[in-house]
């Protein structure tokens, strides 16, 4: 018994793929005058200097398609953190990295700073369900300058998952490749167990900004995952429909993926299919919308008919505090995340107004939906075993199953989903314990930061002390 979802038809994937590249082919899609314009025009492609654009023919994006690995490994500092993404079962990440959060204890709404980009790693590093990291928020108590090479360390030194974030030049890419060194012993070996991916960006409609670009074009020259992020917003830069939104998230993830394949033939890339809706009533980007869990779960079935993982957003919520409005859309788009089979669920654990606030409880309170949804699409065993007729027929009439040992062993195995945050006691014992979910979560966030604070960061201490020299020596211009 297992969840089994189809929600695009055989002949409804085909088209969009094929309006895909008919767009690129026709239209093309504005690179800039960057490296990636010179590498697509000696490839073959009709290249307009001027205006930057370049059509790519069929053949050329079928070709870069052939190059794209099937499985992506992206590796954590152990092979017993590394996650494969192989189509096998949906990993989770969080994402967003937003400048302000909701204090736990005031509840007041404050900018992020380099302490709650450490707790809110160490909170999320502590949930089983992420199997992979990206910074929940912004340091903005450090200069613009030295806060990517924060987040990089702090991720590095406080977990021992795979990192994931951007880089938006090339000094950030070397910078990156530096500390690569330091964890990971010499560039050949990351480039085996790559420990960080990064995420490239588009630019809706149809476009990637040109030193985006080449900051991406360097990492994949050292063989670094790439996840091609475009985010069209239907009503906005994109189509108002969901096939429409979809059909340029598709082509921008094609046009993206054959420039650095041409560039970097092997390269590991991931489809991120992160087309959202424009609420015409509010004029804000829905990042909850239910039409953008649909165009995800469009996004997921395309990328597995290309052959490639995707990334999809889930656990997303346009909600302001940990309310009913978050527990629902949340829990709706994940689960349509997950039940199309996405390879990566992101864009929500720990998150709420649309990746724009981070909440430390939100990220315990996320974790317990992101379980329960996949205990819900890994559904159960029906076999003789599970069916237990023998102890039905033992038991006969006596209907003593909770003293039975078969219900301790199954109990134990984790037969049964047990929540941590949610409450099934009576009402009377709810009433007399005064909890509530919020309060349960918050204190599991204190619980895990005290023995975090008495452990220290998971990297030796040689380590952590190279990655600081690295981190003081960018932030100087060094």
């Amino acid at each position: 018994m297992r969840l089994t979802a189809s929600w695009l038809s055989e002949d409804e994937r085909h088209l969009i793929v094929e309006e895909a590249f008919g767009l690129l082919e026709r239209t093309g899609m504005r690179f800039g005058s960057g490296r990636g314009l010179a590498v697509l025009a000696a490839a073959g492609a009709d290249v307009d200097r001027d205006a930057g654009v370049a059509r790519l023919p069929r053949s050329l994006v079928a070709e870069a398609l052939r190059a794209c690995p099937r499985d992506v490994l992206l590796g954590g500092a152990t092979p017993a953190e590394d996650v494969l993404l192989d189509g096998a079962r949906t990993h989770f990440v969080p994402s967003g990295a937003p400048t302000h959060v909701l204090d736990m204890d005031s509840g007041d709404y404050r900018p992020g700073t380099l302490r709650d980009q450490r707790e809110s790693t160490i909170v999320a590093d502590a949930m089983s369900v992420v199997d992979v990291m990206w910074m929940l928020v912004a340091a903005t108590d450090t200069a613009e300058t030295e806060r990517p090479f924060r987040a990089y360390q702090t991720g590095l030194c406080w977990s021992d998952k795979h990192l994931q974030d951007e880089v938006t030049d090339r000094r950030q890419v070397e910078v990156l490749m530096r500390m690569m060194e330091v964890v990971c012993g010499d560039l050949d070996e990351f480039r085996r167990r790559p420990r960080v991916s990064v995420v490239c960006c588009t630019s809706s409609p149809l476009a990637i900004d040109r030193d985006f670009l080449d900051a991406n074009l360097e990492a994949a020259r050292h063989g670094t995952p790439i996840v091609i992020y475009p985010m069209p917003i239907a009503g906005g830069t994109a189509p108002i429909t969901v096939a429409g939104a979809v059909a340029m998230d598709v082509a921008e993830f094609l046009g993206a993926a054959t420039v650095i394949e041409t560039a970097a033939p092997g390269t590991p890339v991931m489809l991120g299919a992160g087309a959202s809706l424009l609420d015409m009533r509010a004029g804000t980007f829905a990042f909850g919308a239910l039409e953008s869990a649909l165009m995800a779960a469009a996004c997921a079935e395309v990328a597995h008919e290309l052959g490639v993982p995707v990334l999809c957003p889930g656990l997303a919520t346009d909600a302001k505090y940990g309310g009913i409005q978050a527990g629902y859309e949340k829990a709706l788009k994940g689960l349509v995340a997950v039940s199309a089979g996405a390879d990566l669920v992101t864009g929500g654990i720990g998150l709420l107004s649309g990746a724009n606030l981070m909440s430390l409880p939100q990220i315990v309170i996320d974790a317990e939906i992101a379980a329960m949804i996949l205990r819900l699409v890994d559904g159960a065993e029906v076999s003789p075993a599970t069916v237990m007729a023998a102890t039905i027929e033992r038991l006969g009439f006596s209907g003593s199953y909770l003293n039975d040992k078969e219900t301790a062993r199954r109990l134990r195995a984790g037969e049964v989903f047990l929540p941590t945050i949610a409450t099934r006691l009576s009402i009377e014992a709810w009433r007399a314990r005064g909890r509530t979910e919020a309060d349960d979560a918050a204190d599991q966030v204190r619980a895990i930061l005290a023995e975090a604070e008495a452990r220290g960061p998971k990297l030796a201490a040689d380590k952590a002390e190279a990655l600081e020299d690295i981190v003081r020596g960018a932030s100087a211009g060094s």
